[in-house]
């Protein structure tokens, strides 16, 4: 091994079991990062730190200022930027070695089982419940071990799922309603929480590309506390994915596409571009424009017409909305008005659709009057 390599992970090399054996299968290793946001960033930092050969990226989000509390990988100067090019950009001035490949498109069921079956592990900071059953169920199909986070307010927990020991659905069968659990838009959340969850994963994604994790396991974390417990997961024999009589057998799109709220897709597409926005606002009754940006992004600028809902606020004003109306919705880049957009449908509206690049490609693309910001 060269002598800088040495001077770089020299100190990770002397812990006992881990010597030069151990920083190259780190070299060799390739993780899917799923999710580039508030678990995301410190998970990526310290595993591009500890030298992983290579990291996927896959997030088709653009970086918006209410990331950056919390999302370290991002900073000011990349606003409106992808979250993937955004976080190789600081991914490679931490550690030039590392080789970063990026998947703007995100985890969807079109490219699940193959990325999927494409690296070593896959560590999921996902912030909704589609995806995050997607990433368990390729991963299991696949034979790939997972290491998952969320996080809700101060509290946190980390799941280690490896093949033959218990997959993510051997503990929640289900995908639950996206609405029975707020968001950290909603709910708020600490930016140092998900440093402390973030990192806990990384601790976890090298422990078993090291080898030393031969079970699944469920880590229980109470950061206002300052507490933690981890238990066990033995598989389930009833399982619907890795269980004795499976009835998960690959990735049908709709599973999951169900999990977000999405109803009659082809009568009303989940997104749509701003070109159809404007075509459906020209033909007036029963079109709704919903802005779900902040107070002081409305006075900076606006589309037009619109009734006004910061997505923090949705969850208590949502019954605003008239059940019958078309909602087209919008926010700066089309990040925060997509997760509003499957709450409404998980609420019944149906005739809801998000604003791919929300008031930003209205204004490039639509209108240039609109001021950028």
């Amino acid at each position: 091994m060269p002598e800088d390599l040495h001077a770089r992970y020299g100190r990770q090399m002397r812990l006992p079991g881990f010597g030069e054996p151990g920083q190259r299968r780190l070299l060799g290793a390739k993780v899917l990062l799923v999710g580039a946001g508030g678990l995301g960033s410190p998970a990526a930092l310290y595993l591009a730190a500890a030298g992983v050969g290579v990291i996927g990226l896959a997030d088709p989000d653009a970086v918006e200022l209410s990331n950056l509390h919390r999302q370290i990988l991002h900073g000011a100067e990349s606003l409106g930027t992808p979250k993937v090019i955004s976080a190789a950009e600081t991914l490679g001035a931490l550690n030039p070695e590392v080789r970063v490949v990026l998947h703007g498109e995100g985890l969807a069921p079109s490219n699940a089982l193959s990325l999927v079956s494409a690296y070593d592990l896959v560590v999921d900071g996902a912030d909704n419940f589609a995806t995050r059953y997607l990433a368990a169920d390729a991963c299991a199909l696949a034979g790939k071990p997972l290491v998952h986070g969320s996080i809700l307010r101060s509290s946190g927990q980390v799941g280690i799922f490896v093949p033959g020991g218990g997959c993510y659905r051997c503990l929640y069968p289900a995908m639950p309603d996206p609405a029975s659990v707020p968001t950290c838009g909603e709910a708020g959340v600490l930016g140092a929480t998900c440093g402390v969850v973030g990192s806990w994963m990384a601790s976890e994604a090298l422990a078993v590309l090291l080898g030393r994790r031969e079970s699944s396991g469920l880590v229980l974390i109470e950061v206002a506390e300052g507490e933690a417990r981890r238990l066990a997961i033995a598989p389930d024999p009833a399982c619907p994915c890795c269980g004795r009589a499976p009835t998960i057998r690959g990735i049908d799109p709709a599973a999951y596409e169900a999990g977000c709220g999405t109803m009659n897709p082809e009568a009303c597409p989940m997104e749509i571009t701003v070109e159809e926005t404007r075509e459906l606002l020209g033909r007036g009754a029963g079109v709704v424009l919903l802005d779900v940006r902040e107070d002081e992004e409305l006075a900076i600028c606006r589309m037009g017409a619109t009734h006004h809902i910061p997505l923090g606020q949705l969850g208590e004003r949502w019954q605003e909305l008239a059940r019958d109306a078309r909602i087209l919705v919008h926010c700066h880049h089309g990040g925060r008005s997509l997760r509003a957009t499957r709450f409404l449908r998980s609420k019944g509206l149906s005739a809801v659709s998000n604003v791919k690049g929300g008031i930003d490609a209205w204004s490039l693309r639509v209108d240039p009057a609109v001021p950028r910001y």
